[in-house]
């Protein structure tokens, strides 16, 4: 084998591991909007909508997603996880009959953090599907061994 056919398999087997390591990918930018198709807006207690995942978000499952919103300040926490939400509001979103399932997503953090006042970009392992997650409460769309960026 020649010095040029060493280089090459190099070569070769570098962007195969690129084109095949999943850590390896750059993380799929997702948005509020991807997250099911049809109707998420619960009207009241006991009105929530039939909830369905889009084809994208079930292809993501398991793969490294980014998403950009705002963390959600008022539910307790131990630094461990947060809700991602669409947009910053006053009081608590989920404390309320009337909410949008499609406008936040459950956030576990590889480390603890601290509450961020702004934007942020959420970048982790996707998870999806319905179920009561470590919060406790029911999700269907979390983001695991998250990092968060501020945004600016």
């Amino acid at each position: 084998m020649t010095r040029r056919d060493r280089v090459r398999a190099i070569v070769l087997a570098l962007c195969l591991g690129v084109i095949l390591c999943p850590a390896a990918r750059a993380a799929e930018r997702i948005r509020f909007a991807d997250f099911f198709i049809g109707e998420t807006w619960q009207a009241g207690v006991g009105m929530s909508p039939k909830l369905r995942l889009s084809s994208k978000m079930t292809s993501l499952h398991g793969r490294q997603v980014e998403l950009l919103g705002f963390m959600d300040g008022m539910l307790p926490r131990d630094g461990m996880y947060f809700m991602i939400i669409r947009e910053p509001v006053l009081g608590c979103p989920f404390h309320s009959v009337e909410f949008d399932w499609s406008g936040f997503a459950a956030v576990f953090v590889r480390k603890g953090t601290d509450y961020i006042d702004g934007p942020i970009r959420v970048t982790g392992r996707l998870d999806v599907g319905r179920r009561l997650d470590e919060t406790g409460f029911e999700s269907y769309v979390r983001i695991y061994e998250a990092e968060i960026v501020r945004v600016r």
